[in-house]
């Protein structure tokens, strides 16, 4: 591991949070690394500043909840207050015009009144006559 790994993990180290193996290998990498020992000695020195001022503070039960919240609130949306949102009214109003549309375009593409017969394909009684043909002589349909 390089010292930026190890620097990840000293504030775990001085809260005593590190499993016990990884806390032996940064207590060997710190035998050697006066970079990393100077970090864990600037930190050790906020920390005890910070547990000192802190049982000066009263704060209240729900404290950390609100904090997280507003915290929450400002990386999120950039305001402390919600945004609010505009999407559920914009979907309720296409649906509402594409329903509109589709009674439009029902109610103008169908024909008015009743619907109008069937055409019945046009039945020629009379064959045409071909000049210089021979004509057959007609016969009798009810003579077979």
């Amino acid at each position: 591991m390089t010292c930026r790994l190890y620097e990840e993990q000293l504030s775990s180290y001085l809260d005593g949070e590190l499993p016990a193996r990884r806390a032996a290998r940064l207590d060997a990498h710190l035998k050697t690394c006066p970079h990393c020992r100077a970090e864990l000695t600037a930190l050790g020195g906020i920390a005890g500043r910070l547990r000192a001022v802190s049982s000066q503070v009263q704060v209240s039960h729900d404290f950390d909840r609100r904090v997280i919240r507003a915290v929450g609130y400002w990386h999120v949306t950039g305001w402390q207050k919600p945004v609010r949102s505009y999407l559920k009214p914009l979907v309720i109003l296409a649906l509402f015009l594409l329903a509109m549309m589709g009674a439009v375009w029902h109610f103008f593409t169908r024909p008015l009144g009743p619907p109008l017969p069937e055409p019945q394909p046009a039945i020629s009684a009379v064959a045409p006559v071909v000049p210089g043909a021979s004509v057959p002589p007609m016969q009798d349909p009810e003579a077979r």
